[in-house]
């Protein structure tokens, strides 16, 4: 874990002051390249068995490349946001499942869901769960959670994590799915995971996420401004 960096706000335009401020502390970065890694090692796992279409926008090509035994874990280590995705954007789904996985008669679902992706929902949901208790700036960078999704899970009793896992676990996907630029990028840094190339996936992976931050936090200004 020695190569990680802390994760900083640019600095602003102009000669206006500016000073560090790291995002994520040593432990929210441990914790996130552990689920990544647990990501990456369930992805390859099902790819060897042809069943990689469980986790939705994944391209084969992408986890094919990890050939390097220490691939994932350079990329892990290095990357301050999460390569999965369990629809953490959007609020109105999380309030929902919380609030159906704290009831009383509750049911999963009807979707069979392999027990490995299941169990690694848990995993995810833990993380986040913590996150949103103590590190809530950290929670929306890592995973890009609206404020109402991390207002959920923040309130969700710990016992409701085995029945939330297995009701999200069905909509697992790979973060940032739809845009090919950035697996193309992934793929190619699984094949050479040197720091040039891993910086670049890097970066492209916050401009991403902060353009898709910033295209939502207009959404929710148009919707108030229509409804007042």
């Amino acid at each position: 874990m020695n190569r990680q960096q802390p994760l900083a706000l640019a600095p602003p335009a102009g000669d206006a002051d500016w000073a560090e401020q790291s995002l994520l502390d040593a432990a929210t970065r441990r914790a996130l390249c552990s689920i990544n890694l647990a990501f990456l090692d369930l992805a390859v796992e099902l790819g060897e068995e042809g069943r990689l279409k469980q986790i939705a926008g994944l391209p084969p090509r992408a986890i094919d490349a990890l050939i390097d035994p220490h691939a994932g874990p350079r990329l892990a280590e290095r990357l301050p946001y999460a390569l999965f995705d369990l629809r953490f954007a959007d609020g109105n789904f999380w309030a929902a499942e919380v609030a159906a996985a704290g009831g009383v008669q509750d049911a999963a679902g009807p979707t069979a869901v392999d027990e490995r992706v299941v169990a690694f929902a848990r995993a995810a949901v833990i993380v986040v769960w913590h996150l949103a208790q103590t590190r809530t700036a950290g929670a929306r960078l890592v995973f890009g959670a609206s404020p109402a999704t991390i207002a959920s899970v923040a309130a969700m009793p710990v016992a409701s994590v085995e029945r939330l896992a297995r009701r999200v676990a069905p909509v697992l996907s790979a973060r940032f799915g739809s845009r090919t630029r950035f697996w193309l990028q992934f793929e190619g840094c699984a094949a050479r995971p040197d720091e040039r190339s891993v910086d670049q996936l890097r970066r492209l992976g916050l401009q991403i996420q902060g353009a898709d931050s910033a295209r939502g936090q207009a959404l929710q200004r148009r919707h108030r401004r229509s409804a007042a």
